[in-house]
C-alpha cells in the first residue's frame, strides 16, 4: 500500500474563483482511493479577473509577463493556504488558466508559471499538462478521464458542467471522453446582461420558454455535429455560440431557458438510452437546480449529484491525482480520450 498527498489547483473559464484542494491518495493492489482533506475556493480580486480575461488580446511580451506574475500570485495564495492549514503536500499540480487552446495548430496556452509556484512554496510543482499530448497528435483535452476511470469507476458517465461541459465513459474496454458543448459560459454570458455573475439555481431560466429557432441554431453548430475525439476552446465558444445568442431577438429568460435545454439535449445525445446506467454531474453547473432537472428530464439514466465538496473540487482533485501519477512516471493522459498516438505521462515538473 502506498499513500501520497498532493495539492490540486484549478481555474476554470468562468473565472468564478481559484480552487485549491489538498488530497490524499492511496494505492492498494492496483486500486486507488482518495480523500479531499481540505479545500477552498478563493474569489479573484477584480484586477486579476480583468487581467486573465484580457490576456487573449495581449502581446507576446505581455503574455510572458502575465504568466510569471500569475504564477507568483498563485504561489502566494498556495503558500498562505498551506501555512494556514499546516500542510505540506508531496507535490503541487496546476492546471493553469487557459488563454488559447488550438490543438489543430499544435498549441494550448495556460497561464501560471509552475517554476514561480515551486520557488514560492518550496514544493515540487507540475504544470503544462496539455502540450505533450498535443505533440503526440492529440487534442490535449479532456484530461480528467484518467481520474474518472481510476477514482469514479462506479459511474457509467462522468459529466462536468464548467464553462464547457465534458463527458467521459467506458466503451469496449477503453475510456473515452470529449467536450460536449458550451455550458456555464452560455448561461453566465446571458446572466451578465442582467447585471448578475450567474443565474442562481436557474431561477431566471425557469421563467422562460423554449425558443425553437434558437434551440435549433445552437444544436446545429458545427462542433456539436463532430464526432469525438474533440475539444472546445474558449475562443470557439466566443466565435460559434455567443453570436447566436446575441443576435436572437428572444427574451433574455427565453434565451436562458433555451440554452439550458440545449445543454441537456447535448448530454442526452452523448449518452446511450439505458435506464440502468448512472450519470455523475459535477462542476459549478451541478449547483444549478434547473439545469440538473433539465438533464434528468432529458436523460433516461439515473442522474446523480455527489456531495458539494466533490461537485466543487472534482477537477482540482483530478489534477492533484494527475500530479501524483506524473511524479511516479505513470500514465495520466489517455489517448482514447484525446486522440493522441499513445497514452502518456504528461506535465512538466519544476523543482524549487
Amino acid at each position: 500500500m502506498s499513500t501520497y498527498t498532493a495539492l490540486g489547483i484549478m481555474s476554470g473559464s468562468s473565472l468564478d474563483g481559484l480552487d485549491l484542494a489538498f488530497c490524499e491518495f492511496t494505492k492498494e493492489k492496483n486500486r486507488w482511493t482518495f480523500g479531499i482533506k481540505t479545500a477552498d475556493t478563493l474569489p479573484y480580486p477584480e484586477e486579476w479577473k480583468m487581467l486573465l480575461q484580457e490576456s487573449i488580446y495581449a502581446s507576446g511580451e505581455k503574455l510572458l509577463e502575465n504568466d510569471v506574475s500569475y504564477g507568483k500570485f498563485l504561489g502566494e495564495k498556495v503558500r498562505e493556504f498551506l501555512d494556514k492549514n499546516h500542510l505540506r503536500p508531496d507535490i503541487i499540480a496546476l492546471h493553469g488558466h487557459t488563454v488559447f487552446h488550438q490543438p489543430e495548430k499544435g498549441f494550448s496556452l495556460q497561464l501560471g508559471s509552475g517554476q514561480a509556484i515551486a520557488i514560492a512554496t518550496g514544493i515540487k510543482t507540475v504544470s503544462n499538462f496539455r502540450d505533450k499530448d498535443i505533440q503526440l497528435g492529440g487534442q490535449g483535452a479532456p484530461l480528467v478521464p484518467i481520474g474518472d476511470k481510476l477514482l469514479f469507476a462506479e459511474y457509467d458517465y462522468c459529466v462536468n458542467f464548467g464553462g464547457i461541459a465534458n463527458i467521459s465513459f467506458e466503451q469496449n474496454g477503453q475510456r473515452l471522453g470529449y467536450d460536449v458543448c458550451a455550458a456555464n459560459q452560455l448561461l453566465n454570458h446571458l446572466s451578465r446582461q442582467m447585471g448578475l455573475a450567474y443565474d442562481k439555481n436557474g431561477e431566471t431560466a425557469s421563467l422562460g420558454k423554449l425558443n425553437k429557432t434558437l434551440f435549433d441554431e445552437l444544436n446545429k453548430v458545427d462542433f456539436c455535429q463532430k464526432s469525438y475525439p474533440k475539444s472546445l476552446s474558449n475562443e470557439q465558444v466566443r466565435e460559434l455560440f455567443l453570436p447566436i445568442l446575441d443576435k436572437s431577438p428572444a427574451l433574455l429568460e427565453d434565451k436562458l431557458y433555451t440554452s439550458v435545454k440545449h445543454i441537456a439535449c447535448q448530454i442526452n445525445k452523448a449518452t446511450d438510452s439505458s435506464s440502468e446506467k448512472k450519470i455523475l454531474l459535477t462542476g459549478g453547473g451541478a449547483h444549478n437546480a434547473f439545469l440538473v432537472e433539465a438533464v434528468r428530464r432529458e436523460c433516461p439514466q439515473s442522474v446523480l449529484t455527489p456531495e458539494p465538496q466533490i461537485i466543487d473540487f472534482k477537477e482540482a482533485l483530478i489534477f492533484a491525482f494527475m500530479g501524483i501519477l506524473r511524479k511516479n512516471g505513470n500514465v495520466n493522459c489517455l489517448a482514447s480520450a484525446t486522440g493522441a498516438r499513445r497514452d502518456s505521462s504528461t506535465g512538466v515538473i519544476f523543482l524549487p
